[in-house]
């Protein structure tokens, strides 16, 4: 286990690297964005091609990840391909400089995405049967997707609608959710965790849904986004007093 988080964090300390690089000449860090989703995809079949081993589990695990990492990958690559850096990475840049920017957003991810894999990498060379508890996982990583993809078109729609512009999405799944994205996107790390830890037995992987679920909820999601949207938004205050901000909830002045 210690070899392939080992190999996943050499890759991806490659990989971001020379996207750093490239960086310094297009100004468009934020690609790093579109490499997160698909650098899990990447980890784990490189993982998985080292080790030769293609049971059903692994099979099962790499196709959940191929999903989630390619829905996210391409919807950030439609979303900012035609527009400006993200204006996080323009104040880091501006702050730190090119250095402090590797350091802050680019070191981070490499890090990070080895200790979110752990879950799949606890499951190499595994050949047991699936089990009830690996269907349940399966079943509640395949409804992050749906709910993650869902609210993500229903946002898009909103955005191209002139009609909208200064206004609070607060229909479909955003009836019920501030930030309906970001749970799905949570509710499939859980998922997967749980389905890979019907065959490992380890407890610790349970740091990845952890960590993932803390950085959407203060890091790099709602708290942010809260911050900036509620002085943007007319009626936003209001919208954060009647919905929940995560789970997916009825209001909280429905009766």
């Amino acid at each position: 286990m210690l070899l392939n988080f080992i190999t996943i964090l050499g890759f991806n300390f490659v990989v971001i690297t020379i996207l750093w690089i490239s960086s310094l000449k297009t100004r468009r860090a934020d690609f790093i964005d579109i490499y997160w989703g698909p650098s899990f995809f990447f980890s784990f079949l490189l993982v998985l091609v080292i080790n030769n081993s293609f049971s059903m589990t692994e099979i099962m695990s790499l196709f959940l990840i191929t999903i989630w990492s390619f829905r996210l990958g391409i919807y950030l690559l439609i979303r900012n391909i035609n527009k400006t850096e993200d204006i996080r990475y323009v104040k880091i840049r501006e702050a730190r400089g090119n250095i402090g920017l590797y350091l802050t957003a680019y070191l981070i991810q490499i890090i990070l995405i080895p200790i979110i894999s752990l879950p799949l990498i606890s499951i190499v060379d595994t050949g047991i049967d699936l089990s009830l508890i690996n269907w349940l996982g399966i079943l509640i990583a395949l409804s992050g997707i749906l709910i993650e993809t869902i609210a993500d078109i229903q946002l898009s729609k909103f955005k191209l609608d002139q009609k909208n512009i200064g206004k609070v999405m607060d229909k479909g799944l955003w009836y019920y959710s501030r930030h309906p994205n970001y749970f799905g996107d949570s509710l499939f790390w859980w998922g997967i965790t749980i389905h890979c830890f019907a065959f490992s037995n380890n407890l610790f992987i349970f740091i990845a849904p952890i960590i993932m679920t803390y950085l959407l909820l203060k890091v790099s999601g709602v708290t942010m986004l809260e911050n900036r949207l509620s002085r943007k938004k007319e009626g936003y205050d209001e919208y954060i007093n009647s919905t929940s901000s995560f789970v997916i909830l009825p209001k909280k002045n429905s009766k």
